[in-house]
């Protein structure tokens, strides 16, 4: 079968869809310094967000940056530092790279393709960097708003 560049990564994608997520999914729950299992709400969250965001790949389209604002957003409530929270956005390309290493995927996919593929990955996780980002700001904002809240009621309850 000849693919054209855009759809052989996305026929990769398609055809692994199943033991991609599944992979992804583990590796993003390791991440977690509690054992969390899979029925777990955080991990049913992750799931669905992560299978949104490989049909978006998939598709070649933004449509899955509400899935990818899901999984910032759990991420940035969690107590580890960004760069291992944003970690979890270059699995795919870990995930598929092993995959193209097979002798049938690395004769039908050029380097070309997997140079496009790898681009892909990098903006999904500069779009992922920016989402998480705008959770940590709106969480820190929160925060302050929360403490100028307190001193306030402080201050009128010594006045009083």
């Amino acid at each position: 079968m000849n693919y054209s560049m855009s759809t052989e990564w996305a026929y990769l994608l398609h055809a692994n869809r199943d033991v991609i997520l599944e992979q992804w999914l583990e590796r993003s729950l390791g991440l977690f310094p509690e054992k969390m299992g899979y029925d777990t709400p955080v991990a049913e969250a992750l799931a669905e967000a992560l299978g949104k965001v490989i049909t978006g790949l998939e598709e070649g389209n933004q449509r899955f940056r509400d899935a990818l604002d899901d999984v910032t957003r759990i991420l940035a409530v969690q107590n580890f530092p960004p760069s291992r929270a944003i970690s979890i956005f270059f699995e795919p390309k870990i995930i598929l790279r092993e995959m193209m290493m097979k002798p049938t995927m690395a004769e039908r996919l050029t380097q070309e393709v997997q140079n496009t593929f790898s681009l892909r990955i990098d903006e999904l996780v500069l779009q992922a960097f920016d989402s998480y980002m705008q959770h940590r700001e709106k969480i820190a904002q929160l925060k302050v708003e929360e403490g100028s809240r307190r001193m306030f009621m402080a201050l009128r309850r010594a006045e009083a």
